[in-house]
């Protein structure tokens, strides 16, 4: 009796499956897929509801660089304004407001100061976990009207700490050294309200 022999088509079929479950007998040398790596961590800050003077998240802010818009009382006039702001350093840095800017600039005019031709008065200095900063017009250039961006400063928050989603990061104004030179040249302090900022 003669024994038929398989078809191709059945061999083809044969060695099909076989290539599929690795054959050989030997185990699987797949090599494992790397885990994702951990999205960098970035800065998030919820602006404040109430207050005359308030800090506010500026659009152009990213990830782990983030913007501060200060925004007048929508009322009244000034020549000029200074901020102390204090943060925890150990987490941020006090950068400069476009990051990777060719100069320093901690501190940005907004939209409402004319600060003139020449050298204009715009002042910035990190001591510590403190930023103190200072923009003013010049006389005889008439008053700003206190509405809008009065300025910008900015903060980076600090790489390879392995912060936790929702850490709290300290922000604080100063009540007393936040000044400012109203329309008829009287130095006042300002209340400026400073919102939440966390990692996440």
């Amino acid at each position: 009796m003669t024994i038929p022999r398989p078809s191709s088509t059945f061999a083809a079929l044969s060695l099909a499956a076989l290539l599929a479950c690795g054959g050989g007998g030997g185990g699987s040398t797949s090599t494992p897929v790397p885990a994702p790596a951990p999205a960098a961590p970035s800065l998030a800050y919820t602006d404040p509801t109430t207050g005359t003077y308030k800090l506010v998240k500026d659009a152009s802010s990213s990830g782990s660089h983030l913007v501060l818009d200060l925004l007048g009382p929508g009322s009244g006039t000034a020549m000029g304004v200074s901020l102390t702001l204090s943060a925890d350093t150990a987490k941020l840095s006090w950068v400069d407001v476009p990051a990777g800017g060719t100069t320093t600039t901690l501190v940005k005019n907004g939209t409402q100061f004319n600060l003139g031709s020449g050298t204009p008065i715009q002042k910035a200095k990190v001591s510590g976990n403190v930023l103190q900063v200072t923009l003013a017009q010049k006389n005889p250039t008439p008053a700003a009207t206190l509405s809008g961006t009065l300025l910008q400063v900015a903060l980076d928050l600090k790489p390879g700490l392995g912060l936790a989603s929702g850490t709290a990061l300290a922000l604080s104004a100063d009540p007393i050294k936040c000044q400012v030179l109203d329309g008829t040249g009287t130095i006042s302090p300002i209340t400026v309200t400073v919102g939440t900022l966390t990692a996440q």
